[in-house]
């Protein structure tokens, strides 16, 4: 139903007139610099050589009425991405991106997709994946519009944070980086260090918390660096934790994971109704992040039936 009626409210705004200003299409980003907005640029990448469909599907993407509308006034550049470049691709790749940096190898991108990149050549977020390979043009263009939407919110807490000093510019710029569909702003905890150094307002801690790191900090073997502490000492440390109002409920709840496998481990079975205890809370936290939407199956795989699937 809220998914219907998403849509339905979706396409009302999107085949409303078009607005005076739109996206514009430029053929390298050194053109697009030249005129450059707020809003950017919007890199429509296509795998050059080694995939067949993406070239066609970007050319749509890029001429949809829906999409340019929803790419305010950034510029919008039609971009080949070479699999394994030869020295001539290299140099005709790298004549469309221009200054932008292309993704590392390790990045977050699946092609095809949209990069968005701010006016300083930032990317701070992708259109890609299910929504871009089967998704509308509708549903693409509200994809592309909540992440330009998200930036712009995110721009307007930074410059608030620009004229703040010490804990108060901590706490701005830690609440820039609570969009989950956009990256932090750039060198968001070098920043952060910076204004409060002494981390009075948490938000160091925050911003640095590393959830595998703490699971093998820990839970890992001393063999591998890891303290390897065992029950009661790793339930306490993961409860000190919680207390603390610097971490966020996400974080939290990685923190209760770390103690259902703990008590797993240690066992399963005289531990039963305290992995419930911390499952349910975990839930409670955040039913709709990843560590919330897999608590069904903690219950289920873990707690009832001994680890047993069925």
């Amino acid at each position: 139903m809220k998914k219907t009626l998403y849509l339905l409210l979706l396409a009302a705004g999107l085949l409303a007139p078009m607005p005076a200003q739109a996206a514009k299409q430029y053929k390298t980003q050194t053109e697009a610099a030249e005129a450059v907005t707020d809003d950017g640029y919007i890199l429509v990448v296509y795998g050059k050589g080694w995939d067949r469909f993406s070239e066609p599907l970007c050319k749509k993407v890029i001429e949809a009425p829906e999409v340019q509308q929803a790419a305010g006034n950034a510029a919008l550049i039609l971009t080949p991405f070479y699999q394994y470049a030869t020295e001539a691709e290299r140099s005709a790749q790298r004549e469309v991106w221009g200054s932008l940096a292309e993704p590392l190898a390790r990045s977050m991108e699946t092609y095809p997709c949209l990069l968005l990149y701010d006016k300083e050549g930032y990317l701070y977020g992708r259109v890609q994946g299910p929504v871009l390979l089967r998704g509308t043009m509708a549903e693409i263009a509200a994809d592309l519009k909540a992440k330009m939407d998200a930036k712009r919110k995110q721009e307007e807490i930074m410059k608030k944070a620009d004229a703040a000093s010490g804990v108060e510019k901590a706490k701005l710029i830690a609440e820039a980086c609570t969009f989950d569909n956009i990256e932090w702003p750039n060198n968001a905890r070098g920043m952060v260090k910076e204004a409060d150094p002494s981390d009075q307002s948490g938000m160091v801690r925050r911003l640095h918390f590393d959830g595998w790191a703490l699971a093998q900090k820990y839970c890992g073997k001393d063999t591998d660096g890891g303290l390897q502490l065992g029950e009661g000492p790793t339930v306490k440390a993961m409860q000190d934790m919680m207390k603390d109002d610097a971490y966020t409920p996400e974080q939290k709840q990685v923190m209760h994971a770390i103690i259902i496998g703990t008590l797993r481990r240690s066992n399963a079975d005289a531990n039963k109704t305290q992995m419930r205890q911390h499952a349910n809370e975990m839930k409670r936290l955040n039913p709709e992040s990843n560590l919330g939407v897999t608590v069904d199956q903690i219950m289920k795989i873990w707690i009832n039936d001994d680890g047993k699937k069925k």
